[in-house]
């Protein structure tokens, strides 16, 4: 009876620990998923939400994005294949940082000319200062009056 009792514990304990094998492939594979589904969602913009990527919006939309994304992973497709996929259904403002082509590159640039166009007008204001600041005088008017009244304070 001990023999059995046994058999059945080793049995039990080996069934659990193969068992457990199959489960945690299937648990990289999701994962991988759910990393590639953090990675795009975390990407694009939730239409509805005032600057929140869908990943961290829990709006029905963003729930709704995130099933689509969900079902172009398990299909195969690519992350760039997904993003397009949302850009030609709601445009390029689903993504959170704009391509920089077109007119979008007046984004990237703006900043970068505002900052050299305040730089310049401050070297210009710096020289017109400079140049505004009187020469020094050469020779000082009423020193010999001075110093003829200052011969007669002298004992």
């Amino acid at each position: 009876m001990r023999l059995v009792v046994r058999l059945l514990v080793i049995l039990l304990a080996s069934s659990s620990l193969l068992g457990g094998a199959g489960a945690a492939d299937g648990l990289i594979q999701e994962d991988r998923a759910e990393q590639r589904l953090k990675t795009i969602a975390s990407g694009l913009r939730c239409p509805v939400c005032q600057g929140e990527a869908v990943y961290d919006s829990h709006s029905t939309i963003a729930n709704q994005m995130k099933t689509l994304i969900r079902e172009q992973v398990a299909a195969g497709r690519t992350d760039d294949e997904i993003r397009g996929f949302f850009v030609t259904r709601y445009g390029a403002f689903v993504l959170m940082e704009p391509a920089a082509s077109g007119m979008n590159l007046m984004i990237w640039l703006f900043p970068l000319l505002a900052l050299s166009a305040g730089m310049l007008a401050i070297l210009v204001l710096l020289g017109r200062r400079r140049q505004a600041v009187a020469p020094p005088a050469t020779s000082v008017g009423g020193t010999e009056e001075f110093l003829t009244r200052l011969e007669r304070l002298e004992p």
